[in-house]
């Protein structure tokens, strides 16, 4: 980490107060948050050579310092618990592909995201990016800002894709951007989906498509000491698909009725900022087959519906801090701490109440002089 003493014992005290308490927790925790927000910027630099010569030139500067303003957003907010609003869900109506979504991410995370306004998501820029590009760069009718190209946008790689190329060859069914208003019923499961797409392939097999949009960084510093590290890492992050949206994909598959859906593609869109323009510099996918993760999306199904009746669950589940520091949701989250065993429906506001933490001595100190 290239935090600094004073951060580290600043952050680690207001992750104390937020309720952490296990070192190793909080470390990968700060590791993560570094990892989102930690950022190299330029920096104009001018200087005088020794001949009298004025010298302008860009420097690269890391700061990380949008991590400690994230965690003082979540002090401030749970520090205030009247003033997170409460929504007033009907946790009765049918299940959703997105609430499977949800739950298999974390039934804490489905559980705040259906009882609070989340004013303050984390990752909130890129969030939004990642929705203002599903509608603008989407697979089928996109719809391009004034006055650019496919190309401006998009890089050739990825727009050479011969998997791409071929799904765009085959018949679209449905797209789920052209009718808002219309969904997919399955009754006898009481579930209700849309997906991005449906499609006829040549062999005449329907088959669904559902796309993500996801922000990764493509610069690397080549001086970084663990350049080896982030680029290993980043090629891991390109070829993981995530539990959560496998469900998802799944129950389009195995749940719509109005088709006889053989398979479903998973599209992962990665982006990054060439001159502050959104740039689509990667792409990964894959397809699964009907019934494929039956058990998995069937476990979900059933797990939701068990703490949708009961409203309350055992939270025994092993705590992942980087995924965690990811969450949209986070900073209304108190279970991310692992020290809390039982989750609510709706969520618990009693849970986030702040720690006691005595202030560093060594920052008092430093801040006298």
């Amino acid at each position: 980490m290239a935090f600094s003493e004073r951060q580290l014992i600043y952050s680690r005290y207001l992750l104390n107060k937020i309720g952490f308490s296990d070192n190793k927790h909080i470390s990968m925790y700060l590791e993560k948050l570094e990892s989102i927000y930690g950022r190299y910027y330029k920096e104009w630099r001018q200087e005088t050579t020794k001949k009298g010569y004025v010298r302008d030139y860009w420097i690269l500067r890391y700061s990380n310092f949008e991590c400690i303003e994230e965690l003082l957003k979540e002090i401030e907010i749970k520090n205030n618990l009247n003033g997170i609003q409460s929504l007033n869900t009907k946790f009765e109506s049918k299940v959703s592909a997105t609430d499977l979504s949800s739950f298999d991410f974390c039934p804490a995370s489905y559980s705040i995201a259906k009882s609070f306004q989340v004013e303050h998501p984390t990752r909130e820029d890129k969030r939004l990016i990642g929705i203002k590009l599903h509608e603008t760069l989407r697979l089928i009718n996109k719809q391009l800002p004034l006055n650019f190209k496919e190309s401006d946008l998009i890089d050739y790689a990825v727009l050479a894709n011969e998997k791409i190329k071929k799904i765009k060859d085959c018949e679209l069914i449905f797209s789920g951007h052209s009718d808002e208003k219309l969904f997919f019923v399955n009754e006898n499961k009481n579930y209700i989906g849309k997906p991005d797409y449906i499609f006829k392939d040549p062999n005449g097999k329907y088959f669904v498509v559902e796309e993500k949009f996801k922000y990764l960084n493509n610069y690397i510093n080549p001086e970084d000491c663990e350049y080896e590290n982030i680029v290993n890492s980043r090629e891991q992050v390109k070829n993981t698909f995530f539990s959560n949206h496998i469900i998802q994909l799944q129950s389009y598959v195995d749940y719509i009725q109005n088709y006889n859906i053989d398979y479903g593609v998973l599209i992962y869109w990665f982006f990054d900022f060439r001159n502050e323009i959104p740039n689509i510099h990667y792409l990964s996918m894959k397809i699964v087959k009907k019934n494929e993760f039956q058990t998995s999306l069937e476990n979900t199904f059933s797990n939701l519906n068990s703490f949708v009746s009961e409203k309350s669950l055992n939270f025994h589940k092993e705590i992942n801090p980087n995924k965690c520091a990811a969450c949209t949701v986070n900073k209304y989250c108190a279970h991310k701490t692992n020290n809390i065993k039982e989750l609510n429906l709706p969520y618990d506001k009693n849970d986030l109440k702040l720690k006691y933490i005595e202030f560093p001595e060594s920052l008092k100190k430093n801040k006298d002089k």
